[in-house]
C-alpha cells in the first residue's frame, strides 16, 4: 500500500486524543515526537504536506492529505465520509 505511514499518522490521530490535538496545533511537532515510540517514515514530500496542513479538526486534515494523495497518484478525488471510514477499518 502507498503511503503507508501517512494511513498510520492518521490511524494514531483518529484513535488518541493527545497526538490527534498535537498533529492539528503543531504536525510537525507531531511527527518529531511520534505515537507510543514509533516514529513515522514519511518521505520528504509528505513530511511537507503534513507540516504544511493547518485544520481544526481531524476530518479536516484527512481530508487535505487524501486529496494530496489522490493527487499524486493520479486517483479520482473522494468524498471525505467513505476513504476515512475505509481507512479507519485499517487502524
Amino acid at each position: 500500500m502507498k503511503h503507508t505511514s501517512l494511513n498510520q499518522l492518521l490511524c494514531a490521530a483518529a484513535i488518541n486524543r493527545q497526538f490527534r490535538e498535537v498533529l492539528l496545533r503543531d504536525p510537525a511537532q507531531a511527527l518529531a515526537t511520534g505515537y507510543q515510540g514509533q516514529t513515522f517514515a514519511l518521505t520528504p514530500e509528505e513530511w511537507q504536506v503534513v507540516t504544511g496542513i493547518r485544520a481544526e479538526q481531524l476530518s479536516d486534515f484527512a481530508a487535505e492529505v487524501y486529496g494530496w494523495m489522490s493527487a499524486s497518484d493520479n486517483l479520482p478525488a473522494y468524498t471525505m465520509s467513505v476513504p476515512l471510514q475505509v481507512e479507519m477499518e485499517l487502524c
